[in-house]
């Protein structure tokens, strides 16, 4: 137990150490407390994010925390992902693109009891992701042709959970929660400058660091009905009620300027605030679903997922959120459990629609489109063992023509689960 911990250590660090160096450029990241990364793992994003009501013994489903109980055997999930956004700006009109690898989340889940009903599952994984650097220039209406204002506007920062939680199975009936430790930063600054070499300004920055963390909560539940000796329909409902965590802010207000190596130095602090106290108000967000599962077959299910980012406060302010709604549509097929390699793998599909958090320019609709597949590692030898590459590849879009910010994005990931048959030293005679 210790080796797999220490693994599981090592992963961890490299989670927490990779969220700091996101190079995903994304001006909406500015908003809220960054952009939102999905809460699904690599098995339900191939189904189009529907997770509420989905479990089984061969993965960790962290969005719903009723579905440890499901859990048989020691499961180690580990998903990993690429991403790469386009974007397109309408007013100026300007394209930009570029792509991202990340680790997606970390969990190890243990059964607490030989034939599954009671489960205990740790994990980390990143929640937001803020990072954004975008240049305005302004024409300045001083009758002076030269006279001009270059401003950058840049922000990091994100938000990552580490997390321990529990599920149980009362007959048809399943139940659970997630505890987290919430941490995250938000930093931003904005730098301006006159473009007028002739007369002598001084450039200013107004920067703003933050620090949060602390506790946060999610349960959920989940029930079956058998519709016939084959099929069952699963329904689920999970949530986060409103939560706050605690925050301290640094606050500067400075002007600057360059030495002979390009460096910048401080010339004057205007003004200057550290250490600040405050409290960051974080939204509810619930989600409820159906599947409908052919056993061994193919299942398709339904999630709808609404947020309250409109209760969202940031140090006693608002931001341009808004309520936002997503829903979700995707199933699975597996062709002839038992033939060839190919028949043994699950197909997966789905779609998503819905309203962005982000109220920037009006409403901003994301769609996204998903597939990806189950890719047994090789035969299993033992009772409830595996070993499986999931794999999901995603494609959509957030805004449209009418905003001013287009992004088209396409993400790859893959996950791998496996259970602790891969650990287990084996004896020969």
């Amino acid at each position: 137990m210790s080796k797999r911990i220490n693994v599981l250590a090592v992963i961890c660090a490299c989670v927490v150490s990779q969220a700091s160096a996101q190079n995903i450029n994304s001006p909406y990241s500015r908003y809220g407390l960054g952009d939102i990364l999905p809460s699904q793992n690599i098995l339900n994003r191939g189904m189009g994010g529907v997770a509420t009501a989905y479990a089984d013994f061969q993965s960790v489903n962290f969005l719903n925390p009723a579905s440890y109980g499901q859990l048989q055997s020691v499961t180690y999930d580990i998903g990993l992902e690429v991403n790469s956004l386009a974007i397109r700006s309408l007013n100026p009109v300007r394209k930009f693109s570029n792509a991202s690898p990340n680790i997606s989340y970390v969990n190890l889940g243990v059964p607490l009891k030989k034939k599954g009903g009671w489960g205990l599952v740790f994990g980390l994984r990143p929640m937001t992701r803020i990072n954004y650097k975008v240049l305005r220039n302004e024409r300045l209406i001083t009758g002076t042709i030269n006279d001009s204002i270059s401003t950058i506007f840049e922000g990091s920062g994100g938000a990552q959970q580490v997390y321990a939680g529990t599920g149980f199975r009362i007959g048809k009936f399943t139940a659970g929660i997630n505890a987290g430790y919430l941490f995250g930063s938000k930093d931003y600054s904005t730098r301006r400058a006159f473009n007028n070499d002739t007369v002598a300004y001084y450039k200013s920055n107004h920067q703003t660091k933050t620090n949060y963390s602390g506790f946060v909560f999610n349960a959920g539940v989940q029930y079956y009905f058998n519709l016939n000796k084959k099929t069952v329909l699963r329904l689920g409902a999970q949530g986060s009620w409103e939560q706050q965590v605690k925050g301290t802010r640094d606050l500067i207000r400075e002007t600057y300027s360059f030495d002979a190596n390009d460096a910048n130095y401080t010339i004057d602090s205007v003004y200057a605030e550290k250490g600040t106290k405050g409290n960051v108000n974080l939204p509810g967000s619930y989600s409820a679903g159906f599947i409908i599962d052919r056993l061994g077959r193919w299942q398709i299910g339904v999630d709808y997922l609404t947020t309250q980012w409109s209760k969202y406060t940031f140090f006693g302010e608002k931001d341009n959120v808004q309520d936002s709604w997503e829903l979700r549509l995707g199933g699975q097929l597996i062709p002839a459990v038992g033939k060839s390699y190919w028949s043994n793998v699950a197909y997966r599909g789905g779609f998503s629609y819905g309203k962005d958090y982000i109220s920037v320019d009006g409403d901003l609709k994301k769609w996204a489109i998903s597939f990806g597949a189950a890719l047994p590692m090789r035969r299993v030898a033992y009772t409830n063992q595996f070993s499986i590459i999931n794999t999901a590849i995603e494609f959509g879009q957030r805004g449209s023509k009418t905003n001013l910010v287009k992004e088209n994005f396409f993400k790859v990931s893959v996950g791998l689960a496996m259970s602790d048959i891969w650990f287990i030293k084996r004896q020969y005679n």
